[in-house]
């Protein structure tokens, strides 16, 4: 499955590229992702990085405190991301 990210009013949206439903059994995927999301989604890396004194090749465990409601039809999968406030 291949799609491509695209903000709209606000809300990222995957979009199929060339036109390819998806069956929702497919081993992999990927999906396109523009250089400002991209760079945005890792920006307090590099405090992070620093404070926790990461050295090359140190493992680590990022929790995003992320929820995800989704949903699915035959065609469309509708995830509502939310922060867990703890």
């Amino acid at each position: 499955m291949q799609t491509l990210a695209s903000k709209q009013d606000g809300t990222v949206h995957l979009l199929n590229i060339d036109g390819l439903v998806p069956t929702w059994k497919e081993v992999c995927g990927r999906s396109a992702i523009s250089g400002n999301d991209n760079s945005g989604s890792m920006a307090g890396f590099a405090a992070f990085n620093a404070n926790q004194r990461l050295l090359d090749r140190d493992p680590y465990w990022l929790n995003t405190n992320m929820h995800a409601a989704c949903s699915a039809d035959s065609t469309t999968v509708k995830c509502t991301m939310t922060a867990n406030n703890q």
